[in-house]
């Protein structure tokens, strides 16, 4: 081989390993992008592919459960021995509540409205569905939209080590303890899953 043959397929090498790593990088993004999209089309086969629903449940579950726990945890902790024990019947009532509530949300049609309102729960108003999709960008720049809108979501991500992605999502106005955090798990090489959906403080 000649000199410049070998500097051609090592000048090949070195752009595919840039390439492959660029693609690794941005992968949490590209599916994002891809789930948006699936959302927008109402095709929940293809955006059901990415979201790990078990482990997505569960998640809700943990965090309603405790946040059902320490208001009844409130309300027993100066009250009398009938108070304490209305409070831990009503626990396990809670408990069986959130878990039959949960899996009646979470549904494909239920998260991907997640991925472009920004929130678990429909909005109240009557606005038409157009006006509540997402913007396309993950960071949240212009989608078309009039700056400052208050029902358009600010997007935001973080990596959370190498194999965790969070895209956040909150309204004009509100402090960054009020944003909704989808949470993604790399699954393989470049492969995202969406995990997990952390509540604001109830």
């Amino acid at each position: 081989m000649t000199p410049t043959a070998q500097r051609l397929v090592k000048g090949g090498v070195v752009a595919a390993i840039l390439a492959l790593a660029a693609y690794w990088y941005w992968s949490p993004w590209l599916a994002i992008h891809q789930m948006r999209s699936a959302a927008r089309a109402g095709d929940a086969d293809a955006f059901s592919e990415r979201v790990d629903y078990p482990r997505l449940r569960e998640s809700l579950k943990v965090q309603l459960a405790a946040a059902a726990d320490a208001r009844l945890g409130q309300s027993s902790e100066s009250g009398s021995d009938i108070a304490r024990a209305g409070a831990a019947f009503g626990s396990l009532l809670a408990t069986a509540l959130v878990d039959r509530m949960v899996d009646a949300l979470v549904r494909p049609e239920s998260v991907m409205r997640v991925m472009q309102e920004g929130k678990l729960m429909p909005a109240r108003s009557g606005r038409s569905r157009d006006r509540s999709e997402a913007p396309s960008d993950p960071e949240g720049r212009s989608d078309g939209n009039a700056p400052g809108e208050k029902h358009d979501p600010i997007w935001s991500t973080e990596h959370q080590g190498v194999n965790t992605f969070v895209l956040y999502a909150r309204r004009a106005g509100q402090t960054e303890d009020r944003r909704t955090a989808l949470v993604f798990a790399r699954h393989g090489f470049a492969s995202w899953q969406l995990t997990e959906i952390r509540l604001p403080a109830l």
